[in-house]
């Protein structure tokens, strides 16, 4: 049986800590494995921010159906379904409450000119 270590997860800083930050408290439970795998998807967030933040000063470009923000959100996704899989209870009822992994699947964009 493979050893879990308890970290805390930042994704405002896309990191994990030993120690919880006076601001963010995602508190997990995983194994090496599990965790080298949170590891790559904050590093996988933190690239997507850049991208987006590299675009987001192009006037005629609407970011609301850019690629970049579409992978942005969907890799921010993924990493908040990793942290609620080995997340606390404590830490599974914030995202909970977040409603978070429901609002970014849906824009709520159904406005003319923004169809796909």
């Amino acid at each position: 049986m493979a050893l879990k270590q308890t970290l805390y997860v930042s994704v405002s800083n896309k990191s994990l800590n030993t120690e919880p930050s006076m601001n963010e408290q995602l508190e997990v439970h995983g194994t090496e494995e599990e965790l080298q795998r949170l590891r790559q998807l904050l590093e996988k967030v933190e690239r997507d921010d850049e991208t987006t933040h590299l675009r987001a000063p192009i006037p005629y470009k609407s970011a609301d159906h850019d690629e970049a923000t579409d992978q942005f959100n969907e890799d921010l996704i993924r990493l908040y379904h990793a942290i609620f899989a080995l997340g606390t209870d404590k830490t599974k009822a914030h995202i909970r409450e977040m409603n978070i992994l429901h609002k970014l699947q849906d824009t709520d964009y159904n406005y003319p000119g923004y169809e796909r």
